[in-house]
């Protein structure tokens, strides 16, 4: 695509030199009374139409390579974000991420980058067209065309900084403006609708006066340099006047009759033509740069990560050595000293009673929370967070999350190559096969269009349906009937040996498919003495 679109825009050179030489041959044939004019006239016509498709095709092609260009952006974005990376970042800063800068960087790489290269070689081929005609008409445009890149570039600094300052205003406008939409019941149930709304409108109009700033610039430079653009088409306008009239004799003497100078003319505005399209676009350059320097670290973190952490193929031994753990704000140590060992492709179970540590160790053992003292160990190694696990583990929690779309497209999130069989199994496993509308049921990021508990078996199917050769599941079989459970039960089974599962339950039922149970709670001692015995 971007190969196409270079080669639909350099095209317009060519013929813009061909199309000024044939509007010559015909004035100039017009002013001698030739007899016949039709074929001048039907080569300018096609000169035009080509010039013509040539141009919708530029835009056609420019308008796929910058959607192309920014989805693929946009799907880097995406896949770091998931995996964790840019834990810093709000959700407002995520969604200008994947929309505003990714769209910055897709409109560079197909506007301004592509006439950066075209205008290098148009410029070699009017001058090349110009001297071999009139040697000052080329002299001309080769002492006045570098004035257009050089004052670009010395306007270049102030427009990069009102790019940044706007790309700035614009991600603290996006986390405010989804900050107050979040809150609208608070904001409702303490009457503060009228000044949240007052704020916004006061952001709004501070974001609005940057972008006018970013926009004047542009004008102002664009303005600037169709002045140094007339100007240069006015001495070469001058020249060819006053040969013409025989007050000069410099240049190419008789040999620039009137068709010669008129070809010239015609030329000159062709000239500069590429080079006003450059400037005109540097604004655009300016906000990609911006939107590069935003991304780059996140992109960064997800090469890194993706180039450090493969996913495993075989299931997944645990090691928790001498592993303790206290929030913050609790006096109370919830986990002390445990010592556990879990071999891979077999399942551990962990029971207690509420609030004795089981999700809590499920999120130690998935990276979501750092012990206080000890060490986590996968396969020997320090358990990765879970912005590096790539995929190597699958969660199933008591409140899963999911995206704005089908059914079918949650499960493919941790399967993106399942086809619909496997996804109906997996459903099915689940007692999730009479859903209202199967696999196109839409759902929203809380899962609204199920229930709760069919919410949460959804996410159980998607943490099965997906390649991770270690799954911890948070109260897989809540609040469902003996039936069902056991069906839950019996496609953990067959998942054994090539997976290792980690449950927290508290449900009996789970003991015929435990290799080890581990008990938390204030029953035992210490969580050392649960974990031996």
């Amino acid at each position: 695509m971007v190969r196409w679109l270079y080669l639909s825009a350099l095209a317009d050179t060519p013929l813009a030199i061909v199309q000024a030489g044939l509007l010559a041959w015909l004035a100039a044939a017009l002013l001698n009374g030739a007899p016949s004019l039709w074929l001048p006239a039907a080569l300018l016509v096609l000169t035009l139409a080509l010039r013509a498709l040539a141009g919708a095709a530029r835009a056609r092609f420019s308008a796929g390579a910058g959607a192309d260009i920014s989805q693929a952006v946009r799907r880097d974005v995406a896949e770091a974000l998931l995996r964790g990376a840019g834990g810093t970042l709000t959700a407002g800063e995520a969604s200008t991420a994947l929309l505003e800068q990714a769209g910055a960087v897709g409109r560079y790489h197909a506007g301004f980058a592509i006439q950066r290269r075209v205008a290098s070689v148009a410029t070699v081929l009017f001058l090349l067209a110009a001297f071999s005609v009139d040697w000052v008409v080329g002299l001309i445009f080769l002492c006045t065309a570098p004035l257009i890149p050089v004052f670009m570039m010395l306007v270049g600094s102030g427009a990069q900084r009102a790019a940044d300052r706007q790309l700035d205003s614009l991600r603290f406008l996006g986390g405010y403006f989804l900050d107050r939409l979040r809150g609208v019941l608070t904001l409702r149930a303490f009457a503060r609708e009228a000044a949240e709304q007052q704020a916004v409108d006061r952001v709004n109009v501070e974001y609005r006066k940057r972008t006018m700033k970013v926009l004047r610039i542009a004008f102002l430079t664009s303005a600037v340099l169709e002045l140094f653009a007339a100007l240069s088409v006015a001495l070469v306008a001058l020249y060819v006047g006053l040969h013409l009239l025989n007050l000069i004799a410099i240049g190419p003497g008789p040999g620039l009759d009137f068709a010669t100078g008129l070809w010239l003319l015609l030329l000159a505005p062709e000239f500069y033509q590429p080079l006003r399209q450059l400037a005109a676009g540097y604004h655009d350059r300016a906000a990609a740069h911006a939107a590069a320097e935003a991304l780059a670290p996140l992109l960064e973190e997800r090469q890194s990560v993706s180039g450090s952490n493969a996913v495993s193929t075989t299931a997944t031994a645990l090691t928790l050595d001498q592993v303790s753990f206290a929030y913050p704000d609790s006096e109370d140590t919830l986990l002390s000293n445990c010592d556990l060992t879990v071999q891979a492709g077999t399942c551990l179970v962990l029971r207690g009673d509420s609030g004795t540590g089981k999700s809590t160790l499920l999120k130690l053992i998935a990276g979501l929370l750092a012990p206080d003292t000890g060490e986590v160990r996968h396969d020997g190694r320090p358990a990765p967070l879970l912005a590096q696990t790539t995929g190597n583990l699958a969660w199933a929690g008591q409140h899963p999350w999911f995206i704005h779309g089908t059914v079918a497209d949650n499960l493919r999130l941790g399967a993106p190559d399942a086809d619909d069989a496997a996804l109906h199994q997996v459903l099915a496993e689940c007692g999730l096969e009479h859903l209202p509308a199967g696999l196109d049921t839409r759902l929203d990021e809380n899962g609204g269009g199920l229930s709760g508990g069919q919410g949460r078996r959804l996410a159980l199917a998607r943490a099965l349906l997906s390649p991770a050769p270690l799954l911890l599941l948070d109260e897989p079989t809540a609040e469902l009937d003996d039936a069902l459970e056991q069906r839950i039960i019996t496609a953990l089974r067959a998942r054994k040996g090539r997976r290792t599962l980690v449950i927290a339950t508290h449900s009996p039922a789970f003991a015929t498919l435990a290799d080890q149970s581990l008990w938390l709670g204030p029953s035992a001692e210490s969580m050392e003495g649960a974990a031996h015995g």
